[in-house]
């Protein structure tokens, strides 16, 4: 089966779109299917997504047709996940051959014989669909992780009664310049912080960082785009981030966070997370001092970790690629029989 991917992504529109339907690429690649991606970003798609997906370079982010086009020689299902693929977009696509959407929320009208949205608020949503309804798979049960995520999620993390780790992981580009500010909040406590420096952060914003790690007394360790991250995320005792997808990841692996909205998208997260308990949330505008509050309740009550460890995994079984991944399959399967 080939499966074309629409998805873009880099330091300005942020990595999700790419960390996840680069998830789902993995395993179909690794079951032996073809992967296209059909993108603005090719630059972007090579740094982060699996090495032996295919690309297919578009210029413009809205309109269908080049896309439309390319799926029509080539695809048996396309894979869309794009902000501005509005309905009439989706149609377009939808005519070629079976489509599947990755959604966050209900900006746009649904086309698709497929939608996916993984995040905790999803199924409480109201979505206007054009046509036959879609398969619908809404909820945390059909989140889309990376491998290497998902290996650590049916581990046990290391329990400390007293914390000794933390991480602080903005996203791939820390749209809001926020880590500075958090690096400056764990100034006193006695832990080792691994601060990490996205593939889309800047080399100014990196120098700013290791200039805060320096004003410090704790242990940071400053570190760009590790191939360990998601170990150093199971390894900490808590993490501080953005509501974004690494938010999701975190629960998964059991690692309390304190976490907040940067963008306007990330506030049914933000709000989804506190009416699980299942995260110190913070409004945008948290400043250093309210970091600094976050951080210690989490330093000195041991039991509000166990808590938030035992929420997230209970949240996020880390299955939720196989069962898209089926998905997929079955739409391309009753593509092949009409």
């Amino acid at each position: 089966m080939h499966v074309v991917i629409r998805a873009d992504g880099g330091p300005e529109i942020g990595y999700g779109h790419l960390v996840r339907t680069g998830a789902l690429a993995s395993k179909l690649l690794d079951r032996g299917h073809l992967v296209t991606y059909a993108t603005t970003t090719p630059e972007h798609v090579q740094e982060v997504c699996p090495d032996d997906v295919e690309m297919e370079t578009i210029l413009s982010r809205d309109d269908p047709e080049p896309v439309r086009e390319f799926v029509r020689g080539h695809a048996d299902v396309t894979l869309l996940d794009s902000y501005l693929a509005d309905g009439k977009y989706q149609e377009r696509l939808r005519e070629v051959v079976p489509l599947v959407v990755v959604a966050d929320d209900t900006r746009h009208r649904i086309a698709a014989d497929v939608l996916v949205n993984g995040n905790l608020y999803a199924p409480e949503l109201k979505y206007d669909v054009i046509g036959a309804e879609p398969e619908w798979c809404l909820g945390p049960e059909y989140l889309l992780l990376r491998p290497s995520i998902t290996k650590y999620a049916t581990r046990d993390p290391p329990w400390r009664e007293t914390p000794m780790r933390a991480i602080v992981t903005m996203g791939g580009s820390d749209i809001a310049g926020l880590t500075p500010t958090v690096i400056r909040a764990f100034d006193g406590f006695d832990l080792r912080v691994d601060a990490i420096v996205g593939p889309g952060f800047s080399e100014k914003q990196e120098a700013s960082i290791k200039r805060a790690a320096n004003e410090v007394s704790v242990d940071v360790r400053v570190v760009r785009d590790p191939e360990n991250l998601p170990k150093r995320m199971f390894q900490a005792d808590f993490a501080v981030t953005t509501a974004s997808t690494t938010t999701y990841e975190l629960l998964a692996l059991g690692t309390p966070i304190v976490n907040l909205p940067v963008i306007d998208n990330q506030a049914l997260i933000a709000s989804a997370l506190r009416e699980h308990n299942a995260a110190t949330v913070l409004d945008k505008t948290a400043d250093e001092t309210e970091f600094g509050e976050a951080i210690e309740e989490y330093v000195t009550d041991s039991s509000l970790r166990r808590t938030r460890h035992e929420i997230g995994r209970n949240l996020i079984d880390g299955r939720g690629t196989n069962r898209v991944y089926r998905e997929v399959l079955s739409a391309g399967d009753a593509n092949s029989k009409l």
